[in-house]
């Protein structure tokens, strides 16, 4: 495993996985590109109210807080759901920690949701914060 860092946060990814990195997100793809995992962190110069800073990013997205799961991944806590939207299958990820929020997704074809599922799951939970 190598270590994935950012200003707010690091977690640990398989040697083997592609990241790719732009102003707004970073972009790990798996080697046989079957799916992607894009986060987007969120940064403020304050602490925040991890829920009400959720809730904020999720009413901007247009998203159902009723229709989500509560998840704790790493240093983070927040929310989850899958879907399916036109050809993708989308697993997304609503986190907060301190100064930060992350909006983390998954995505792939739906014949292959449960391909890495649990890799993906022991991927993220590797997300933590940077001291």
């Amino acid at each position: 495993m190598r270590e994935l860092e950012t200003d707010w946060w690091f977690l640990s990814l398989p040697e083997d996985w592609l990241v790719d990195q732009d102003d707004d997100s970073i972009v790990i793809t798996d080697p046989d590109e079957v799916g992607v995992i894009t986060l987007t962190s969120l940064i403020t110069e304050s602490e925040r109210d991890i829920e009400a800073g959720l809730g904020e990013l999720m009413e901007t997205l247009g998203v159902d807080k009723s229709q989500l799961e509560a998840t704790v991944l790493g240093d983070f806590d927040g929310y989850y759901q899958e879907f399916q939207d036109g050809e993708d299958w989308v697993r997304e990820w609503y986190l907060g920690s301190e100064h930060c929020l992350l909006l983390v997704s998954y995505d792939c074809d739906p014949e292959n949701k449960m391909m890495d599922r649990e890799l993906i799951d022991d991927i993220l939970d590797t997300l933590s914060l940077k001291g």
